[in-house]
C-alpha cells in the first residue's frame, strides 16, 4: 500500500505546477482506493508466488504476473483510451476491476465524487481485496 501512496504523491506533486487543482479529500479518498486495491492485489501477487515457488522455478512467476498484469492494464483505460478501442474491448473492459477502479480514481482525483462510477471503484477495490485476502491466507497456511 505505500509504494502505490508514494507514487501517487509524487505524480501529484509533479503535476501541481502545471495546473493540476488538486481536492485533498477527494485525492485521500483516491489514495484510500488505491490502497484497498493494493492489498487485495498484493494478496494475489503472494499466492501466485507461493504457487511458483513450489515448483522451484523463479522465473515462472514473472512470466504468468506479466502476462496476466499487461492485459489487465491494457483493458482498464490507464495506458490506452478505451474510448477508441473496439466494442469488443469496451466489453471486456466492463468486465475488468482495475477498469472501474482507473475510473473511480480519476472522477476523485478531479474533484467529483457524487457518481455511480466512483461507487463501481469501491465495490471493485473490496471485491478484489477480499478475494485476495482469501487465496493469500489460503496460500499462507500452506505454505508454512
Amino acid at each position: 500500500m505505500v509504494p502505490l501512496a508514494g507514487q501517487a504523491a509524487v505524480i501529484v506533486a509533479v503535476m501541481l505546477p502545471f495546473g493540476f487543482h488538486l481536492y485533498p479529500a477527494r485525492a485521500l479518498l483516491g489514495l484510500a482506493l488505491l490502497a484497498l486495491f493494493g492489498v487485495g492485489l498484493g494478496s494475489l501477487s503472494y499466492a501466485l508466488a507461493v504457487a511458483v515457488a513450489v515448483r522451484r522455478t523463479d522465473w515462472m512467476f514473472w512470466a504468468v504476473h506479466q502476462t496476466l498484469l499487461f492485459p489487465l492494464m491494457i483493458l482498464s483505460g490507464m495506458l490506452l483510451p478505451q474510448e477508441s478501442g473496439p466494442g469488443s474491448m469496451r466489453t471486456a473492459a466492463s468486465f475488468n476491476p482495475l477498469a472501474h477502479m482507473v475510473s473511480a480514481v480519476r472522477l476523485l482525483f478531479a474533484g467529483r465524487i457524487a457518481e455511480t462510477t466512483v461507487a463501481w471503484g469501491f465495490i471493485a477495490a473490496a471485491a478484489t481485496a477480499a478475494v485476495g485476502l482469501v487465496v493469500g491466507i489460503r496460500a499462507m497456511r500452506r505454505s508454512t
